[in-house]
């Protein structure tokens, strides 16, 4: 668990790695997004999260997040900060 705009900001940063990594596989399925600037890169992980990982989060994880068995509560640097488990 992690507030909104972090999770959003992780996977912006993970989508930016992934462009300089893995995304420069000629035989990726990704690999269009290796040749975008970093702005328009930004701008496709932003609209990808707007329009898929949001729509989960709100949709199905937060509605069913306090019948896990098992929260854990991160910061900004990923660290844990909190864990809940519920007997």
């Amino acid at each position: 668990d992690a507030p909104e705009e972090l999770l959003k900001s992780w996977y912006i940063n993970r989508f930016l790695k992934f462009r300089e990594g893995a995304f420069t596989d000629p035989d990726s399925y990704f690999h269009n997004y290796a040749k975008l600037s970093k702005e328009e890169a930004v701008d496709i992980a932003t609209s990808l999260w707007n329009e898929i990982n949001l729509m989960n989060l709100k949709e199905n994880i937060l509605p069913t997040r306090e019948r896990a068995s098992l929260i854990m509560t991160k910061s900004a640097n990923h660290s844990v900060n909190q864990v809940r488990l519920r007997k």
